[in-house]
């Protein structure tokens, strides 16, 4: 049976590892503490903060048909909050969402923790480099583990620019010289800002789309179904001002978003019991590859993730479906 490394335990490595499991024999490389990849929930004392993903859509059949059971079992529901358009020193309007807007119960990552499963999976396993051993076999190097293991294939499922950066040197020139070409694929930044109250918050919405700011989207995290009752914020800056202060100190960024937030005329929120910032150097797609994925079967490697159709959650589980099935091929 084929050895398959697979590098990010994301929404996108799991459905890959999930697909291709019975084919082959999986080990997934994740870099944090935990899987879920944008997915992503944080503890802050006894606060819980949905600080990736906020909710997801499904459009596609395939992806409703695979949380279908989900929401069969509770683990997936659909958010109907209340939304509102801000913008400063305007009236805010009532936003209508036109689908169903999922989130995992009760936390975003719970959706990733169960297809992790009994996965195999290296947590705390940065992977920066790889390299062929004698018998053209995969070796796996990171600068906190030893990889003793070989693998026939490597898979990155990780943002394109830490994709290419692990496979580019490996990979065939022609898959570089895509009609599509990857060094085209852009993807900018963005801040979560994370507070955690004690006393009861009193805004007019549970989630908004903020205009003409540094604010993107303002979502009362604890309103989702299944969340603690502690009120909590998760504030979402916007793309291209994240991109302009990308590498400001995480202070400097949570006191403008405040700032940002004063200037939108709420009613005044209580003093936070607990702050922080998530920056997220790969959040949006803006320019996708617009193919299922990359794979390389002379050298067999490969890469797929959400950057490589819509940006969106449902784009990454696509993607690794899509790369899935090219690799049957070959197992």
């Amino acid at each position: 049976m084929k050895r398959i490394a697979i590098i990010g335990a994301g929404l996108a490595g799991l459905t890959l590892a999930r697909r291709l499991e019975s084919k082959a024999q999986i080990t997934l490389f994740e870099k944090s503490r935990g899987v879920s990849g944008r997915l992503a929930t944080r503890r802050l004392g006894e606060f819980e903060f949905d600080h990736g993903a906020q909710y997801f859509t499904a459009r596609s059949s395939a992806f409703q048909k695979f949380i279908a059971p989900f929401i069969s079992e509770g683990l997936v529901q659909e958010w109907r909050p209340k939304v509102l358009t801000l913008a400063e020193g305007e009236k805010p309007d009532r936003r209508d969402w036109f689908e169903p807007h999922y989130v995992a119960v009760p936390r975003m990552s719970g959706l990733c923790k169960v297809l992790a499963g009994n996965l195999d999976i290296r947590l705390d396993a940065p992977i920066t480099a790889l390299g062929k051993n004698a018998d053209n076999q995969w070796q796996l190097h990171s600068a906190e583990t030893n990889i003793p293991e070989v693998f026939d294939w490597v898979i990155s499922t990780a943002p394109v620019t830490q994709s290419i950066a692990l496979l580019g040197e490996h990979l065939d020139s022609s898959i570089l010289d895509h009609d599509v070409d990857i060094k085209n694929v852009q993807m900018s930044p963005c801040f979560s800002l994370m507070l955690g109250f004690e006393e009861t918050i009193d805004l007019p919405f549970q989630a908004a789309k903020v205009k003409n700011s540094a604010i993107d989207w303002i979502m009362v995290n604890s309103s989702k179904p299944g969340r603690p009752d502690k009120p909590t914020l998760v504030i979402q800056s916007n793309n291209a001002w994240a991109q302009t202060h990308v590498d400001k100190e995480s202070q400097w960024v949570g006191n403008a978003m405040l700032e940002a937030l004063d200037k939108l005329s709420l009613n005044p929120l209580p003093t936070p019991l607990v702050q922080s910032v998530q920056r997220w150097r790969y959040a949006r797609v803006e320019q996708a590859l617009e193919q299922d994925a990359l794979l390389d079967r002379k050298n067999q490697l490969g890469a797929c993730g959400d950057w490589c159709l819509s940006g969106r959650v449902e784009g990454a589980f696509l993607s690794a479906i899509g790369l899935a099935q090219q690799l049957e091929l070959s197992l």
